[in-house]
């Protein structure tokens, strides 16, 4: 979670029509604790940012300092046995989860081993200042901090200016060395950013119209009732062809008919969904009973949506987007989890900041309790980055937490990214990379072994509203070259103006690729092999749902004062579907599901998923394109505003990540098909 600029979940159009005009040395001291037989390293604890070149001299001795001491479990090798046995689906512990106290007995630190941490913490001169299940607080001079972890503080030049971090690994003594596994505070913090995009301007209103007629919202855009639907005879052809409308932005019941949702055994009922994001909106629930019943669904029934957020604790700065930049981002994830399970319960959590300590928090919490079957997660980051501030031991941390949810029986979903394959090439025009990336890369922790990592497709319906078909989630964008409007555009033909770039530029495309981490057990003979020598690795997504910012899903929130409804796009509108569905499977079982993906992967291949490829042989042999009209802009009409009202998508373009065949990087195992929700009922969820 690095310290970048947020993505403000913006205009699409807007920003990206913008887009087309326009090695390390340790100090002695660490390396002589490092390498002590009496002291155990915590590698990769030094951020990639802290360098030789790069130092701008020590912390004073005496300032003081605050850290965070992540703890480990006292037993990792009879936890690893455990979680292979209660997550594979031929083991006959299968879904024998613990409870949260039991897990706490069996796996976490006891008492012994906190006052163990403490004194030693102590015996350096730091103060304790918290000291949780999960971590311990301290404070004190840097002087003790060197004393206890074995480097001094530095100070490094940056491009984001001047941090702090260590000069070397850090390292606690041998004797804690399973009781430490991370370290953080005394670096610049990681952060993460939501992952979705406001693609569309407020449409009214927003219900599926009658097959063959063409919609029109309240500002005079045209969208189509379905793929295909709506020519766009007024503008310029496209790939040789005319291109048609976009489809209106889908609305819950168009997805839970696509995937065969919302049936009488499948709506959730009795589970619980967790939805984890930064801050929260002052109009949550509100917001989504007014979106429900605009779209022709039920608002959430007393109690059924609880939310904890505390505004007066917000850790609001430079590092994370506002607050009211994450409000579409909690709507999508609301709207979307009760629309495709209308029964299930519905938990907000609402993190502090988008900073991992305030994340890892809240995430905690959730499972520490276990307050849900599952948990949607709409934000990532990514590991690989200059300045980097996702250290290694840091994401171990991370992983243990989703250790515990498995151990407990609670899914993890995450959203597998916005940006491709997020390489340096993807974030020169990617609308929702970061610009600091330094390699192909999945996300994290969408790319951890222990989550479920939901990455995104275009999903096209048919004029009765049925399925049609489903391609990889990757948009190249063109424009109107000189801002013809839709009056003037048979004048245009004759003069010559057309669409450009042809081919377009990469703009939005959905995450994935290999990840960090060795191949889990449950990946391995599914996915493709690397190549000779290449050691093999987790790789993501491992499903699929609709997420396209061209053909975006309907969400209702409250922006500027007034309520609006507005389409969005994104992997964060798979993920929170794709746990929904989750909830529905789970009703349809009658137990707890899990860590999903040994079962999903046992699955693969079978007909409870549809197989998504670049080139869907349903669509035909012609381009796959559409055009979305933005519709006029409310302020004078300049030629930069007519240009950015039409936005011609070619589509299954994701950079770097193809959908082909069987498993792939970047729709994973495919998409769930009605089948999956009836193959669960049918067999209670357990392969014979």
């Amino acid at each position: 979670m690095s310290a970048h600029p947020r993505i403000r979940p913006g205009a699409l159009a807007a920003a990206v029509c913008t887009a087309l005009l326009g090695t390390v040395l340790a100090s002695p001291a660490a390396h002589a604790a490092g390498s002590s037989p009496h002291r155990h390293t915590l590698s990769g604890s030094r951020p990639g940012y802290a360098t030789a070149g790069a130092d701008a001299g020590a912390i004073p001795a005496d300032q003081r300092l605050t850290a965070r001491l992540y703890l480990g479990s006292r037993d990792p090798v009879g936890l690893a046995a455990f979680l292979r046995q209660v997550t594979d689906p031929h083991s006959p512990r299968y879904r024998h989860f613990l409870t949260p106290a039991a897990y706490q007995r069996r796996f976490a630190l006891g008492p012994a081993e906190h006052r163990a941490v403490a004194d030693w913490l102590t015996r350096a001169g730091l103060t304790v200042t918290r000291d949780t299940a999960h971590y311990v607080d301290v404070s004190g001079p840097e002087r003790a901090v060197r004393q206890a972890l074995g480097s001094p503080i530095h100070h490094y030049r940056t491009a984001r200016g001047t941090v702090s971090a260590p000069s070397g690994d850090l390292s606690v003594p041998s004797s804690l060395g399973t009781e430490v596994v991370a370290v953080s505070g005394l670096s610049a913090p990681a952060a993460a950013h939501p992952q979705s995009h406001r693609t569309t301007t407020p449409l009214h209103p927003p219900h599926p119209r009658p097959s063959g007629t063409t919609v029109a919202d309240d500002a005079g855009a045209v969208c189509s009732p379905s793929f295909g639907g709506t020519p766009a005879t007024g503008l310029p052809t496209a790939y040789g062809a005319t291109p048609t409308y976009a489809p209106c932005p889908y609305v819950p019941a168009q997805l839970r008919h696509a995937y065969g949702a919302g049936g009488a055994h499948a709506t959730g009922k009795g589970t619980t969904i967790a939805i984890v994001d930064a801050y929260g909106s002052p109009t949550m629930p509100a917001d989504a009973d007014r979106y429900a019943r605009a779209t022709g669904d039920r608002p959430f029934r007393p109690g059924q949506y609880r939310q904890r957020v505390t505004p007066k604790d917000w850790n609001v700065g430079s590092a994370c987007a506002p607050p009211a930049s994450w409000a579409g981002e909690e709507a999508l994830d609301v709207d979307m989890a009760h629309g495709l399970a209308p029964d299930a319960r519905v938990l907000y959590m609402g993190a502090d900041s988008c900073l991992d300590a305030d994340l890892m928090d809240t995430e905690a919490t959730v499972i520490d309790h276990r307050l849900a079957d599952s948990i949607s997660n709409s934000w990532a980051e990514i590991i690989h980055s200059a300045p980097g501030h996702l250290t290694p031991d840091l994401v171990n941390a991370w992983n243990l937490l989703f250790e515990q949810a498995a151990a407990e029986g609670i899914g993890v979903y995450f959203a597998a990214g916005d940006c491709g394959d997020s390489s340096p090439g993807a974030a020169e025009t990617g609308v929702n990379c970061d610009p600091k990336t330094t390699a192909a890369q999945a996300d994290f922790p969408s790319g951890s072994p222990w989550v479920t990592s939901v990455g995104g497709t275009t999903l096209a319906l048919d004029r009765h509203g049925n399925y049609a078909w489903e391609t990889s989630m990757g948009d190249e964008l063109s424009v109107l070259t000189d801002g013809t409007s839709a009056a003037r555009a048979s004048a245009s033909r004759a003069s010559g103006k057309a669409w450009g770039p042809l081919p377009g530029v990469f703009a939005f495309g959905g995450g994935g690729g290999a990840g960090d981490f060795p191949q889990p057990w449950y990946q391995r003979g599914r996915t493709p092999a690397r190549g000779h020598g290449t050691p093999a690795r987790r790789t993501t997504p491992d499903v699929a749902m609709e997420g396209d910012g061209a053909l975006p899903v309907l969400v209702g929130l409250t922006d500027g004062g007034a309520f609006q409804l507005v389409g969005f796009g994104g992997t964060s509108a798979a993920t929170p579907a794709f746990a929904a569905l989750q909830a529905d499977a789970q009703q349809e079982t009658g137990h707890p599901l899990g860590f999903a993906n040994p079962l999903l992967y046992a699955l693969g291949g079978s007909p409870v998923f549809r197989d998504v490829t670049d080139h869907p042989a349903a669509a035909g042999t012609g381009p796959l394109t559409v055009v979305r009209d933005y519709g006029p802009s409310p302020t004078a009409q300049a030629p930069s505003d007519d240009q950015q009202r039409y936005v011609l998508y070619a589509l299954g373009r994701d950079y770097g990540l193809h959908a082909v065949p069987g498993y792939d990087d970047a729709t994973g195992l495919g998409s769930p098909s009605p089948a999956y929700l009836r193959w669960m009922r049918r067999t209670g969820g357990i392969p014979r």
